[in-house]
């Protein structure tokens, strides 16, 4: 695969993050590790994999989808019924639901999102 690199504007709007806030996170990225900014463009693969809480590969470019936890929860409803804000958050910080966090907000990309639930490997068990 082609190595991808963006600016941080183009990484605001794919991750959906507020672009003064994700170009700290990329300072920040690049004192950790250097490789991830050449000519003041980040490399795509690098940000997913210092971001990601799942130990699963993402495979992530500029044409995915990415929602925040309270969109994930209005599907988690729709697809195994009410779960609060809270039980999302706890599954998205263990890794169970696939996300990348930037600072204190998590995102999640749709498709693997879709890919979990189809594999039943998002579990939750209802209160009776």
């Amino acid at each position: 695969m082609t190595p991808i690199y963006c600016t941080a504007d183009q990484l605001s709007k794919l991750f959906r993050v507020d672009y003064s806030t994700m170009l700290d996170i990329l300072h920040k990225d690049a004192e950790l590790d250097p490789e991830i900014k050449k000519l003041n463009r980040y490399l795509l693969s690098k940000v997913v994999q210092l971001h990601k809480t799942t130990v699963d590969p993402m495979e992530i470019d500029l044409a995915t989808q990415f929602v925040n936890l309270y969109e994930v929860q209005e599907i988690l409803n729709a697809e195994l019924g009410p779960m609060v804000y809270s039980t999302v958050l706890r599954k998205a910080a263990k890794g169970e639901i696939p996300a990348l966090k930037f600072g204190d907000t998590y995102r999640v990309p749709v498709n693997a999102l879709f890919n979990r639930l189809q594999n039943a490997a998002i579990s939750y068990n209802r209160k009776k």
